[in-house]
């Protein structure tokens, strides 16, 4: 199997998750905000997920070239 794929199944499956238990959160605690806290989301959720692609990218430029070249072969086709 493709680790890629896996590795952005994994990403998404944690923000999805994460956004699920912020919104759970904020409606089931008492005397606050009773709706979806977007700075939680994002600290907890957005920020860990896509840290290891940055750091990915940083440490393996090369792969990081390939992968603006896929993006642009999709547009071209």
């Amino acid at each position: 199997m493709n680790k890629t794929k896996i590795f952005i199944t994994v990403s998404l499956i944690w923000i999805i998750g994460i956004g699920y238990l912020t919104w759970y959160n904020g409606i089931k605690a008492p005397g606050r905000y009773r709706g979806f806290n977007w700075e939680e989301w994002f600290w907890f959720g957005i920020l860990p997920a896509l840290v290891p692609y940055i750091f990915y990218s940083i440490w393996r430029p090369e792969s990081l070239k390939n992968f603006i070249n896929c993006i642009k072969s999709i547009f071209k086709s």
